[in-house]
């Protein structure tokens, strides 16, 4: 059994939080770097790493006594890393939606706001008839309030 194995096994049997800080300090690089190069992105690569090392915290009695420990903690990073940005892909699409969801049923307050002045400037400048005769056609195509 190599030494990280040792340290696993002795937090999986009596959670001895020096050997898992001593894991996490000897892998966090290895992890945050191959999870920065999987996402780009600091911020989720960071919240990759955090992930990676709850699983390790969670699976430690599981390992078997023969497993690289690095290359186990790669492949555990790969794994999050890649759902993390399937999560990312899926939001951004959902957003997206809601969004353009939101702009088809926007009200068009402030649009109707800057024309209002503008449409009954002109309806005052229409003649008597032009202007009564587009009221009644106005009117009888657009609800109140429109």
């Amino acid at each position: 059994m190599s030494d990280d194995m040792a340290l696993v096994r002795e937090f999986a049997d009596g959670r001895s939080e020096p050997a898992f800080e001593t894991l996490v300090s000897r892998y966090i690089n290895l992890v945050h770097s191959a999870a920065l190069r999987q996402v780009g992105d600091a911020h989720l690569a960071q919240e990759i790493t955090q992930v990676v090392f709850i699983i390790l915290a969670r699976k430690a009695r599981s390992l078997g006594p023969h497993t690289i420990l690095s290359a186990w903690l790669y492949r555990a990073t790969r794994y999050v890393a890649a759902d993390s940005l399937k999560i990312q892909r899926r939001r951004q699409h959902y957003e997206q939606e809601a969004y353009m969801r939101s702009l088809v049923n926007e009200p068009p307050a402030d649009t109707w706001a800057q024309l209002a002045p503008l449409l009954d400037e002109a309806m005052g400048a229409l003649g008597r008839r032009t202007g009564a005769h587009w009221c009644c056609d106005f009117s009888r195509t657009k609800p109140p309030g429109r």
